[in-house]
């Protein structure tokens, strides 16, 4: 592709009509969602093979449970470097974080599904040179495998109340409307230089790398904020910092260090219901005497 981002933004400042900048941010979004680098989910297994000889064993038979387990995977990189494809690599990766409730990317989740293959490449480095390092019995071995699996059922759960509701149309449609602002209050590098808001080193950043980081960091805070809006938290005010907690449902909730609040204001009011109707329960019970 040769059309350059800092052109169109610099076309669609210089506009004389309204008519001509939509034509121009029109192009540009046209460009995002025709780009091939589409998002798509893919199965990724962890895999590891068993040599013949261990297999045969209790252990072996053990980690041929695991020798392949698969998880959803969404490429988060893209070989190309036009700014379409970069950009629209950053929106597919954006709606994987905050939307899509089948990818967990948690690095705990995926230490615990790559589990069986680090000890078997540990168990089978000492089958090898025949030293004493693994001590795990199979009993052992099949409690821990089993309990990292279930960790990670638990984790990727987790992960997915966090998301959010949203449909890729939506998203598309919700994203336009953020480079809309961004193609409106862009700065060319040039106003940052000339200010000193920004250092910039000679032969550090060519423009068009400028108007690319603009735009990522730009949806990345468009979209915090509209994470805020949807948990209703958006309009909160609050003296100095204010911090946020995940509460188990999912919810995101203002945060109060000082009393260590660990629930949304729904799981709250539920969990106080349920400890009254248990006093009452308790109180109206007769004691046996």
């Amino acid at each position: 592709m040769n059309v350059f981002l800092y052109e169109l933004l610099e076309d669609y400042q210089f506009a004389e009509t309204e008519a001509e900048r939509e034509e121009i941010f029109c192009y540009f979004c046209r460009l995002l969602w025709d780009n091939p680098n589409k998002r798509i989910v893919l199965e990724k297994p962890i895999t590891f093979r068993i040599k013949p000889s261990l297999l045969a064993t209790e252990t072996g038979q053990i980690f041929a449970n695991y020798a392949s387990i698969c998880r959803s995977y969404s490429p988060s990189v893209t070989e190309s470097r036009d700014f379409a494809s970069l950009i629209r690599q950053k929106l597919n990766n954006i709606y994987t974080y905050y939307f899509d409730k089948d990818v967990c990317c948690n690095k705990e989740y995926l230490d615990l599904l790559r589990l069986p293959k680090k000890l078997y490449l540990q168990w089978q480095s000492s089958c090898r040179t025949k030293d004493a390092s693994w001590t795990l019995s199979p009993q052992e071995l099949t409690l821990k495998l089993e309990d990292a699996m279930k960790r990670a059922r638990i984790i990727k759960e987790n992960c997915a109340r966090k998301t959010m509701d949203l449909d890729w149309q939506e998203y598309a449609k919700l994203t336009e409307k953020y480079f809309r602002r961004m193609f409106d209050h862009y700065k060319p590098l040039e106003e940052y230089q000339n200010r000193k808001e920004l250092a910039v080193y000679d032969g550090a950043w060519e423009e068009d790398h400028f108007c690319i980081r603009y735009f990522c960091r730009g949806l990345e805070g468009y979209i915090k904020s509209y994470q805020k809006k949807y948990y209703g938290l958006y309009n909160v005010n609050s003296h100095g910092a204010i911090t946020y907690g995940r509460c188990a449902c999912g919810n995101l909730f203002l945060q109060n260090k000082r009393r260590n609040r660990r629930l949304c204001d729904c799981c709250r009011k539920q969990s106080r219901n349920l400890s009254y109707k248990r006093y009452n329960l308790k109180r109206d019970t007769p004691s046996s005497s």
